[in-house]
């Protein structure tokens, strides 16, 4: 059915400029940029939060007046959220909005809009899942294909995640974290794992965002990272995969005594 849309969603165009003030600073922060940019973000988190179901109609001309904006503004909202497989045109029946498993998940807009949803809880656990069978693996891998650029870049996200940890920063050791598990997945000389670094990327600030850290810094998990690094530069496949299991492991268990109660 036709829906009509809502005033919570135009109200996020307000905040869009707040959002993006804070750049990196902001796990998940809103990647686009402008009046369309800003709907598509408006409309995405619409549909990603419940508001719109599967089947229900979006209508171009409502939305561009509900946006005061235009038909053409409209059509490339609708071609963006289109590609990521979140709505669908079809002759006749028009723009509805397609069921959450036809989406693309690994998108990083598409996981950040997830992550404030009904659906929230059910993501975290997958991109834990994605991240136990990716991360290890590029960790091993790393162990043979690291170079000494490649080494030089995990170091160097390690001495600012540990200075962002005495600062007691979440926001910059946030950002140190993402370079370090990118720089990992890089170092691992596989370009598909390495394609997985932005769903990656994404799962990282989506645990910042939400505030499921915990609540004090722990040196734990800077020795836990060093191990790491340690590993891939002796070349022992062994422990660089046990290190980096272990490393999300720690992260499922912080992330799941962090959510509210009833999410768990």
């Amino acid at each position: 059915m036709t829906m009509p849309w809502p005033s919570a969603a135009r109200s996020r165009l307000g905040q869009q400029s707040d959002d993006a003030d804070g750049g990196r600073q902001l796990a998940g922060a809103n990647s686009f940029r402008g009046l369309h940019g800003q709907i598509v973000e408006a409309v995405g988190l619409s549909i990603a939060s419940g508001v719109h179901s599967s089947g229900d109609q979006i209508v171009p001309e409502s939305l561009g007046e509900d946006f005061e904006v235009s038909r053409t503004v409209i059509r490339e909202v609708l071609k963006v959220l289109e590609a990521k497989g979140m709505v669908q045109a079809r002759p006749r029946t028009g723009t509805r909005v397609r069921p959450s498993n036809d989406w693309n998940l690994l998108d990083p807009d598409v996981i950040r809009w997830r992550s404030i949803g009904d659906e929230s809880a059910q993501q975290l656990e997958e991109l834990l899942g994605l991240r136990s069978a990716i991360e290890p693996l590029a960790a091993r891998q790393a162990c043979q294909a690291r170079t000494p650029e490649s080494l030089a870049r995990l170091r160097s996200a390690l001495e600012a995640m540990s200075d962002a940890s005495d600062a007691k920063d979440w926001a910059w050791f946030t950002n140190a974290d993402v370079d370090f598990h990118r720089a990992l997945l890089v170092a691992s000389g596989n370009m598909i794992v390495e394609q997985l670094a932005d769903p990656i990327e994404a799962a990282l600030r989506v645990r910042f965002q939400q505030n499921l850290v915990p609540r004090e810094f722990k040196r734990e998990a800077i020795e836990s990272h060093r191990a790491i690094v340690d590993a891939v530069e002796a070349r022992d496949e062994r422990e660089a995969e046990l290190t980096s299991r272990r490393i999300v492991d720690v992260a499922g268990m912080e992330i799941m005594a962090s959510l509210p109660p009833g999410q768990g």
